[in-house]
């Protein structure tokens, strides 16, 4: 029996014994209020399935044994909750799927196979995952006006959805990122929320319009764009807002009958705190909220 055990490399399955798990599933970041599905696939090279088990740390928390009645039973353990419908194995695949995520959620999971007698050969992999609060809604852009004219500023300030990780926002122009010289370094408000601290960052960008403006041109849009991502979340795209400026040239403006001193109205771009006490404090409300709701 011990001959028979398969041994497994930290990162890949490797098995030495017949029976192969081929792929095991398990992200690496989720959100709080996600729920998550776990999944590994096997080969039992014409051997019969005898059971399949999954752990967290060293405590099992599911089994399937197609030759038992019934076939699957679970067994409690802190920080797992199966969903009562999420569960899809056979002589293939085993997926079950987590709810109702806590900070306990987090940790090593480990899909165990086990083949039928004779051999009773075992094979498994394992992998690590943590609970966090990710961002759920796109930055937000404030501070910009609709109309521009050479020699005025592009001000604006971009603000990221709360998180429980660190959230990295760039600015770009028309797809060309915004030098770090007309940025103000970010700034950071954080908010305890029981097991997780949650915070927000705010990026503030000043850029002359002659900075842009190409010459010998009278009229032109600009694309703002701002990218909030985050760098430890490397399976998900990082989240963005766009949004269209025009810059005229006063020429075009008395070409067109217009006033040089109309420009589009833009609002005032508030300093980060101001944001932190005014506008956000709604939103930030409805965003506590969601994380503290049940799944």
């Amino acid at each position: 029996m011990k001959d028979n055990i398969a041994a497994y490399d930290a990162e890949q399955c490797w098995p030495v014994g017949a029976i192969q798990l081929t792929d095991i599933n398990v992200p690496e970041i989720v959100d709080l209020r996600a729920t998550v599905t776990l999944a590994c696939s096997y080969d039992l090279q014409n051997q019969k399935l005898h059971s399949v088990k999954w752990y967290k740390g060293n405590r099992e928390f599911f089994r399937y044994a197609p030759a038992i009645i019934p076939p699957l039973r679970t067994f409690p353990v802190e920080g797992v909750q199966l969903a009562s419908d999420g569960h899809q194995c056979n002589a293939f695949v085993c997926r079950i799927r987590l709810t109702r995520l806590e900070r306990h959620s987090g940790g090593e999971y480990r899909c165990e196979i086990s083949g039928d007698a004779p051999q009773f050969e075992l094979a498994n992999s394992s992998r690590n995952m943590t609970v966090e609060v990710l961002p759920q809604h796109d930055p937000i852009i404030s501070g910009l006006g609709a109309t521009y004219h050479p020699g005025e500023t592009l001000e604006a300030n971009c603000t990221s959805d709360l998180s429980s990780l660190g959230t990295r926002l760039h600015f770009f122009v028309n797809d060309k990122p915004v030098p770090i010289e007309y940025l103000q370094p970010p700034h950071e408000t954080t908010l305890d929320n029981d097991s997780y601290l949650l915070r927000y960052r705010t990026l503030e960008m000043h850029l002359p319009v002659d900075r842009l403006f190409p010459k010998g041109v009278d009229h032109a849009k600009l694309n703002i764009k701002c990218i909030a991502a985050i760098d430890s979340v490397r399976t998900t795209a990082g989240r963005e807002t766009a949004t269209t400026v025009t810059v005229q040239s006063h020429h075009w403006w008395i070409v067109m009958g217009g006033s040089i001193h109309s420009g589009g109205h833009r609002s005032r771009v508030l300093p980060w705190s101001q944001i932190g006490k005014s506008f956000f404090r709604g939103v930030i409300g409805f965003w506590m909220g969601s994380i503290n709701s049940p799944s």
